[in-house]
């Protein structure tokens, strides 16, 4: 079968999204009576409420409903999540408040309206009386005698404890040379993607639920959505047109279930529009606490790792399945005899934490390789022999039960630091000799790290569907949403290259629910194996089932007939898809179906993990030691993808998680005080910049073909976002001797570390 040449073209969605014609959801048109949607949050991060007098607000003309917890009329307001395991507290939250609110966002009212400005400025009318009580940020200090309790019922702001480990620790302890101890924290950021969290329409009648909504996991909302309102789960659809970016923060939010309530009472849709205010209030990257103490040998071998980690999962307790991804990833991609891991799920009064692109890998790995290049430093080894010396090696084994590794660290790691000039050396051994006096002003280092994380968790099955009529357009059928990764350019490619057809023949079908095959949602860089596989089975099927109707139509046997430049072959004479599929009469659809999931396994990881996706990043920085400002000079990443499949996109990928890795770096960080989020706005939180961009920026893909997605490809969506932060903290310490151990690094904590604040 012929491949069609596709590898460099652009994506399939381009020029809708350059020309501002792609369709987003808040672009849909409205339905007819649709009510604007609009919502009262809690300005305070911990309070009780007093009373609710929403009078004011239901007398304004053009107001339709209003919701609080005074109009709930005996609905349950408790949110019916299914439980991730033991402890996991999935009903802690109400989606409007009711008693307390707990975090800067809570949502306490919804009004609807005839237009968006009466729906504001009824919000505005809704008078809220609050008793404010003392918030609790930091999960150290909400585990703290005293601390502030933010769910009575529980009388502990701890959620619950995810441990893992083998080996004897404490013997390994015992063994070894040296034992270093060390904590590093990362905070809260927000994901900040480009269409506001919370968008929402739908239609409540005739017993039916229809939403458009940018959903990462649809059928998991369907089905609190169903418990909720007690119907079957095939009453309530969910439809996605394109979607503005999520890094995990586009699901199901309480503002939709309130949506969806008053779209029930009404009898009219209703369609909800978010600020970016509103949008920061809605999710946020997990703030963890990570405590590190290694046993070595004095030649720098790694005996026995004891790693402790507090989770803070926010105000509400969705937590325990990122504390076991945290617990999973924290000791790195090393070979370590002895460990021992634990986790712990803290309640806090900041914005409830979700899923953020590289879920808590980003933080493990900033704790992980600071520590072990710290560990380095202090021996005297060179951090990157350090490393090689003890990183796993393909066909090593990470964790029982799973795949063994199937990447090169031993590749990758010179490849990182000979890009951008480096020789892989120390700047000097002996920080304590360079005095203020004979220093200069600025100072040069380098620095690296590495990372390994799951292709994805779980096992579960994915389906696809290809179709082709009379038109020869060949339609796939799926649930991939298009959320900015390029998923439809890589399922259309898949198509194309699998059935030997120019892209330009494929159609992608949007998200349906209804219509569509299952696909548990877009995460965890899952979607070109998992639908890819699913999709390239469903166009070997249609191919089948082509040649199947071929036979029918003008005779032969199924082994004389071939596909070739996208067309069916029988010796000298050719034929179109539409020609054969109009062979048999009528307005025929053929029909070919795809499925693709991987073993079930008892892992921490949920499954047999069927690759794994890891990177490593080399920074050169430029530290002033008048100002504290550090300039990134180099910078690259290093990713195995085992097949680009379209190169251009999968550079995009490591280009836009090695930036998004810069923002978590230097600038990013949600930042509480007086019982307030206060820089929630565009306005107030910064994002990297063009110009923070380093003069050399590289990012390198490794192509072994050996992944087990379509052609070899693997998932490597979640791979750069990790190593920059790590890479950039270990070349300050390079370049002046102080270890950053808290992020952002800013100016203020480099000239603390250096004595001079």
């Amino acid at each position: 079968m012929a491949i069609a040449e596709t590898r460099l073209r652009p994506r399939v969605d381009s020029q809708e999204k350059v020309t501002g014609e792609a369709i987003y959801t808040e672009d849909l048109p409205d339905l007819p009576g649709t009510l604007s949607g609009r919502v009262l949050l809690s300005p305070h991060s911990h309070a009780r409420i007093i009373s609710i007098d929403s009078s004011a607000a239901l007398h304004l003309a053009g107001v339709v409903a209003v919701l609080t917890r005074e109009q709930l009329e005996g609905f349950s307001p408790w949110r019916a999540r299914e439980q991730y395991g033991p402890g996991d507290n999935s009903s802690d939250q109400t989606f409007i408040a009711t008693d307390k609110v707990r975090f800067d966002g809570d949502l306490v009212g919804v009004v609807v309206a005839e237009s968006i400005a009466i729906a504001d400025e009824a919000v505005r009318l809704i008078d809220v009386q609050y008793e404010e009580l003392p918030a609790v940020y930091d999960p150290r200090d909400a585990l703290a005698p005293g601390a502030p309790i933010i769910h009575e019922q529980y009388g502990t702001n701890h959620i619950g404890d995810y441990k893992f480990g083998w080996g004897d620790v404490e013997k390994g302890f015992q063994e070894a040379d040296h034992i270093f101890e060390d904590t590093y924290t990362f905070g809260n950021v927000f994901h900040h993607p480009m269409e506001n969290v919370g968008a929402f329409l739908v239609d409540y009648r005739a017993g039916e639920i229809n939403i458009w909504a940018p959903i990462q996991h649809p059928y998991g909302a369907r089905e609190e959505i169903a418990r909720m309102f007690g119907m079957d789960p095939e009453k309530v659809r969910i439809r996605m047109p394109y979607i503005g970016g999520g890094f995990g923060a586009k699901e199901l939010k309480p503002s939709m279930l309130a949506a969806i309530l008053l779209a029930q009472r009404t009898g009219r849709p209703v369609k909800m529009v978010t600020s970016s205010e509103e949008s920061f209030r809605n999710d946020s990257r997990h703030f963890i606490v990570y405590k590190n103490k290694t046993g070595v040998k004095s030649d720098g071998t790694i005996i026995a790792q004891d790693i402790e980690m507090l989770v803070a999962a926010g105000a509400y307790g969705r937590a325990l399945g990122t504390t076991r991804n945290a617990v999973v990833s924290s000791w790195g991609p090393y070979k370590t005899p002895h460990l021992r891991v634990l986790g712990q799920a803290v309640y806090s009064n900041q914005v409830p934490a979700g899923a953020f692109r590289g879920v808590a890998k980003v933080q493990t790995t900033w704790g992980c390789e600071s520590h072990m290049d710290a560990i380095a430093r202090n021996l005297g080894i060179n951090p990157v022999e350090f490393r090689l010396k003890n990183v796993l090696h393909r066909g090593d084994i990470f964790v029982p039960g799973t795949t063994p590794l199937d990447a090169d660290f031993n590749e990758m790691i010179p490849q990182g630091y000979k890009t951008i000039g480096w020789d892989g050396s120390k700047a000097r051994d002996n920080h304590a000799d360079v005095t203020p006096q004979v220093a200069s002003r600025t100072a040069l280092g380098h620095g690296m790290a590495i990372s390994i994380r799951h292709g994805y968790n779980g096992s579960g099955r994915t389906y696809a569907v290809a179709t082709v009529d009379k038109s020869s357009i060949v339609k796939i059928r799926q649930n991939a949403m298009e959320i900015g990764e390029g998923a439809y350019s890589v399922i259309s490619l898949v198509a194309s290259q699998t059935l030997g057809i120019p892209q330009g023949q494929v159609e992608i079908s949007d998200p349906d629910v209804a219509t569509n095959p299952y696909f548990g949602g877009v995460g965890s860089q899952r979607t070109t194996v998992c639908m890819g596989n699913a999709v390239k089975a469903a166009c070997e099927d249609l191919a089948r089932e082509l040649i199947e109707v071929a036979v029918k139509w003008k005779g032969g046997s199924v082994e004389e007939w071939r596909i070739g430049e996208g067309r069916l072959w029988h010796g000298e004479d050719d034929f179109s898809f539409g020609e054969v599929a109009s062979a048999l009469g009528g307005e025929i659809t053929i029909m070919g179906k795809g499925a693709w999931s991987t073993a079930v396994a008892d892992t921490p990881f949920r499954g047999i993990v069927p690759h794994w996706a890891v990177s490593v990043g080399a920074a050169e920085v430029e530290v002033d030691r008048e100002t504290g400002i550090v300039k990134l000079l180099k910078y690259v990443s290093v990713t195995d993808v085992g097949k680009a499949l379209n190169p251009v996109v999968a550079r995009s990928q490591v280009d836009s998680g090695a930036i998004m890795g810069l923002g978590n770096t230097f600038y990013e960080e949600t930042v509480y005080g007086d019982g307030q989020l206060l820089n929630g706005s565009d306005m107030e939180y910064r994002l990297p910049l063009l110009e923070d961009m380093p003069d050399q920026w590289h990012s390198l893909m490794l192509e072994n073909n050996d992944g087990p997605g379509p052609f070899g490809s693997k998932g490597m969506a979640q791979t750069s976002i990790v190593v920059i932060a790590p890479a950039v903290g270990n070349a300050i310490y390079d370049a002046v001797g102080i270890r950053i151990h808290d992020l952002p690094i800013t100016p203020e904590k480099v000239l603390r570390g250096l004595g001079k604040l």
